[in-house]
């Protein structure tokens, strides 16, 4: 049993508000100081060309697969793709991580922690960064309902000196048993249908789980709601067949229901100014990654080291 990560990044820069002082090349090396001390086989799957700073970091310290205007979809199936299809133990635990998150030191070693070993905690999903009861990684853009009927809340167990609690969902950098994702592919596929640039992470958590994501009002009120547009409506009947399709497979076996654990506190967060995780005062964490790789030279010339 060994942890598998798969890095993620892209060689641009989205319009996503950020907090001050956030770079690709901090959460790097967040990454990197998380990474201290665990025993990982790391790959860094590259959208497009990088930065030289972040590129030489991403050579020193694992493989690098590199692809072409692969886009948000394509990234993400190139690296569940790999994991799936790779050699790695069904046993294994693959972390796969955006290029946007700022680490704790301690993330990496309590994943491993709560899934390797004698503290190890029930589950076959995990999640860092994750709705936890009473907080949401979505934000106030984007509100999220009530659980799904009959939801099971679990937790907390714990393990590595930090609570793991059910979660319905987060966003797509999480952990998997290598075994349990090879089977449940095709869950994170056909969440992906039909969109262009939107996953369906919150659909993908709740159904790996056995839930459905979608009442019967969820589904059908969008097509008889006052005051849409004929194109909304046309889109919104096109789409209802994924949406059934999606709902259909949350129908799962016993055996073939995961449990989706998310550290509580958050181990990482989200760059992202409505979804930075509460519980850490995550300006103090950037000012110590930025002074521990300094320390190591790590930071280059680059505006994030100052």
């Amino acid at each position: 049993m060994a942890l598998k990560v798969v890095y993620r990044s892209w060689g641009g820069e989205n319009e996503k508000g950020r907090p001050a002082g956030y770079s690709k090349l901090l959460c790097l090396v967040s990454f990197l100081r998380a990474l201290e001390g665990v025993e990982a086989e790391v790959v860094f799957v590259n959208d497009g060309e990088v930065p030289a700073e972040l590129r030489r970091l991403m050579d020193a310290h694992g493989r690098v697969v590199q692809l072409t205007d692969a886009k948000m979809r394509g990234s993400y199936w190139t690296a569940l793709t790999l994991a799936t299809g790779s050699d790695w133990h069904d046993d294994d635990v693959v972390w796969f991580s955006e290029d946007d998150y700022l680490y704790r030191p301690e993330a990496l070693s309590a994943l491993v922690a709560a899934t390797q070993g004698p503290e190890a905690v029930p589950g076959e999903y995990y999640a860092l960064y994750g709705s936890t009861p009473g907080r949401s990684v979505h934000g106030p853009d984007e509100p999220v309902g009530p659980p799904p009927p009959f939801w099971k809340q679990l937790g907390p167990f714990r393990a590595g000196g930090h609570d793991w609690v059910r979660t319905e969902s987060t966003t797509s950098s999480f952990a998997a048993r290598v075994g349990a994702l090879r089977q449940d592919l095709g869950i994170f596929r056909i969440c992906m249908v039909p969109h262009k640039n939107m996953l369906r992470d919150h659909d993908t958590g709740i159904v790996l789980q056995g839930y459905s994501p979608y009442r019967p009002y969820d589904l059908l009120h969008p097509l008889y709601e006052r005051g849409r547009s004929m194109k909304m409506r046309v889109r919104d009947a096109l789409i209802l067949p994924f949406l059934l399709a999606t709902t259909a497979r949350a129908l799962r076996r016993p055996s073939r229901r995961r449990v989706f654990l998310a550290a509580a506190p958050n181990l990482a967060t989200h760059m992202e100014e409505q979804r930075i995780a509460v519980g850490t005062d995550w300006e103090a964490v950037a000012a110590d990654v930025r002074a521990w790789g300094a320390d190591r030279g790590l930071m280059g010339d680059s505006a994030a080291a100052r």
